[in-house]
């Protein structure tokens, strides 16, 4: 009884035991084989490579207006803030001595005028000879002359612009007596602006007068212009290692203002037909960079080379389209490994 009891129980013991290794090798044929990775297939398209760059804002012109003889400072017609257009007359000075020296001047002028015209009329009767007429005739030339610089230099009291903009800033009041050259405003033209930004100089090549760039500010975000290159200096600076260019730009709306910093994106270099990768895509080893890819669900690592970079992508050569670029698990692979690729 004893030995039919032990009987039964060894063979069920033995039957849990086979039931036990059906079930895990059940389990075992549906686990996926290769080490899991995701993918991408390879298409040639266009590529654009960046430089990213700030630069000063600049007004088209921005100059000093001078007192260009001196006098005192009797009357302000366009102050601080106000648009002037070409022509415009911004101040007055007062000097006595100008005002009376021209009209001097043209009594000069008038008193000559009558002899010429006298002795014009003598000449034409011989009553005079040719040399009391010649001198009459450059007498007034040479006081019409002098009456044109008196009025020249008496016209210098008006202070006008000689371009349409904006009086940015004055330096006198009212009363105060300028002397020659004295700067009285700054004057701006913003209706058209310039942006100046400096370049490193391994970039010079790739540079030039038409280069597109887009130009867009912080302190206005909405504003986003799409403008070129319109100078490159031919000269770079020794300190910076940089060499200029500026980008001219209307000014929407007139918000802009000289001094305020631009975001600069340039076009450096357009590819077409180029394969492109994410960033993360490539791994670097001591002989070199490479990628691996999907090669009948085997891992094959391929050198490349890269040819350019703008933010996350990656423009290569080495690669081929219509290739299964593997892009996430590449770090555990080597060469030949077997691959579980996971679709979406």
């Amino acid at each position: 009884m004893k030995r039919a009891l032990a009987l039964f129980i060894f063979l069920s013991y033995g039957l849990v035991l086979s039931n036990c290794s059906e079930h895990t090798a059940a389990n075992n044929s549906e686990t996926p084989k290769g080490i899991p990775v995701r993918t991408i297939m390879l298409e040639p398209t266009p590529f654009k490579e960046y430089l990213n760059i700030t630069g000063t804002v600049k007004a088209r012109n921005q100059i000093q207006i001078i007192a260009e003889e001196g006098g005192t400072l009797t009357r302000i017609l366009k102050d601080k803030g106000s648009y002037a257009q070409k022509g415009d007359t911004l101040a007055l000075l007062e000097n006595q001595v100008l005002k009376a020296q021209f009209k001097e001047a043209v009594a000069a002028m008038h008193q000559a005028e009558l002899t010429m015209k006298s002795n014009s009329t003598l000449w034409g009767q011989r009553a005079i000879s040719e040399n009391d007429y010649l001198a009459a005739k450059y007498g007034c030339e040479r006081a019409m002359a002098a009456a044109d610089l008196a009025e020249a230099r008496y016209g210098k009291l008006f202070i006008t612009t000689r371009i349409p903009g904006y009086v940015n800033d004055r330096y006198f009041d009212l009363g105060a007596y300028l002397t020659p050259m004295s700067s009285l405003f700054e004057f701006v033209d913003n209706d058209v602006l310039k942006i100046n930004a400096g370049i490193a100089e391994r970039f010079l090549s790739d540079i030039h007068i038409g280069t597109s760039a887009e130009i867009t500010f912080d302190a206005f975000p909405d504003i986003k212009i799409s403008s070129s290159v319109s100078f490159v200096s031919r000269s770079i600076d020794p300190s910076s290692r940089t060499f200029q260019i500026e980008i001219a730009i209307d000014n929407p709306g007139e918000k802009l203002a000289p001094q305020m910093i631009a975001n600069i994106k340039i076009l450096r270099r357009f590819l077409e037909n180029q394969i492109v990768i994410p960033a993360d895509a490539f791994l670097e080893s001591e002989e070199g960079r490479y990628v691996f890819i999907n090669s009948n669900d085997r891992a094959e690592m391929v050198k490349i080379s890269i040819e350019a970079v703008y933010e996350d992508k990656v423009a290569v050569d080495g690669l081929q389209p219509n290739q299964e670029l593997i892009f996430v698990g590449q770090q555990e692979l080597s060469d030949g490994d077997l691959l579980n690729v996971v679709k979406d």
